[in-house]
């Protein structure tokens, strides 16, 4: 009996540690699609997506759209392409995910806003909106909400607090 609870502990503590955090599934779904685009490797690429995840974004005739395998059939298998990338930011709650990646080229810059999903354990982009903008601009972001403080520099003006505030504990109020 107590080499089977032995036995146990070890195969149990050996799975949680091979397995992937969130942060780290997310992380490698997006570097799936930024590196397999970059590298040409097409099938690491769309592995990144659901096969029928939605593309969007607005062009010279209006807003455009294009599937995961037509947007793939752009990539010139196991040809690098002249450009960088970047994870710009994510953040996640329970199954859904939203995150924001550059891809620079050298005259400009694509920005992607994307939405994933948490499918059989694996997190999948479901959408994509994406923007190109010139090399010199960069994304604009509503920081979290902190509370302001006055800058004594700034005459009177307020700037967003880098320190959190203290809040008084709550009162028992009972319930």
């Amino acid at each position: 009996m107590r080499n089977i609870l032995l036995s146990l502990t070890l195969i149990l503590s050996l799975y949680s540690a091979s397995a992937q955090s969130d942060e780290e599934l997310i992380n490698q779904t997006l570097n799936d699609y930024l590196e397999g685009g970059t590298n040409g490797e097409v099938d690491r690429f769309k592995k990144a997506f659901l096969s029928d995840a939605i593309q969007k974004s607005v062009g010279k005739t209006g807003v455009t759209g294009m599937t995961v395998e037509s947007l793939a059939s752009k990539i010139k298998p196991n040809q690098k392409m002249e450009r960088t990338t970047k994870v710009v930011s994510w953040s996640y709650a329970g199954t859904a995910a939203t995150a924001i990646t550059e891809t620079e080229y050298p005259t400009s810059k694509i920005i992607d806003l994307l939405n994933l999903l948490k499918v059989n354990n694996e997190w999948k982009i479901v959408s994509r909106v994406y923007s190109r903008i010139e090399k010199g601009e960069s994304v604009v972001s509503s920081a979290p909400l902190t509370a302001a403080k006055a800058d004594p520099k700034a005459k009177g003006k307020t700037t967003a607090a880098t320190t959190p505030v203290k809040k008084k504990p709550v009162a028992d109020d009972g319930w």
